[in-house]
């Protein structure tokens, strides 16, 4: 009786402990599959964020053209005005005041212009802090996402519980006990 319960003992043992390894690598297989989308889904997402960086740069960058036009264009017309009030051959106080409203207006309209562009800054800043915390949000929702790695632990465990039911097994069916380890 003692070799049958020692055979299906054994069985019970050697069975759970492939499920135990069988059930560890296929976990293993479906972690790493996880890291790799999880790895995938990050560079998507650094793609993304990236191409909305370069757009908020490209538009900052056509502000910033514009404004350098304006300038230019403010600064080409003082120079009109101002030349043509000296070219009209006035003199005294008069002319010096002329002269000096083409300042003013250039530097009102330049003013403007900075405020605009300052705004425009402003409004950059706030897209790139967006697409910033966006990535990160969906970097935290990707990495949520992922499927843990199996531990060594459990495996040891899985085993050491086959071990102990094949041990059950055998002694269930046996009867009679005696343990080959103990001195006669």
């Amino acid at each position: 009786m003692c070799g049958p319960a020692i055979a299906l003992g054994i069985a019970t043992a050697v069975m759970g402990t492939v499920s135990s390894i069988a059930s560890y690598q296929t976990q293993s297989a479906q972690a790493k599959a996880s890291q790799q989308a999880y790895l995938r889904q990050r560079n998507l997402n650094a793609e993304a964020a990236n191409i909305g960086y370069q757009k908020a740069q490209l538009k900052y960058k056509a502000e910033y053209d514009k404004a350098a036009d304006t300038a230019q264009q403010l600064s080409v017309q003082r120079l009109q005005a101002q030349g043509t009030t000296l070219a009209a051959g006035r003199g005294g106080q008069s002319i010096s005041s002329l002269l000096a409203d083409a300042n003013r207006v250039e530097g009102r309209d330049l003013g403007s212009l900075g405020i605009n562009l300052a705004s425009s800054g402003t409004e950059y800043g706030f897209d790139v802090q967006s697409l910033y915390t966006s990535q990160k949000s969906a970097n935290a929702q990707a990495a949520s996402q992922r499927t843990p790695a199996p531990s060594v632990g459990g495996l040891v465990l899985g085993i050491g519980s086959s071990l102990v039911s094949g041990a059950s097994t055998f002694t269930e069916l046996s009867g009679d006990w005696k343990d080959p380890f103990k001195k006669k």
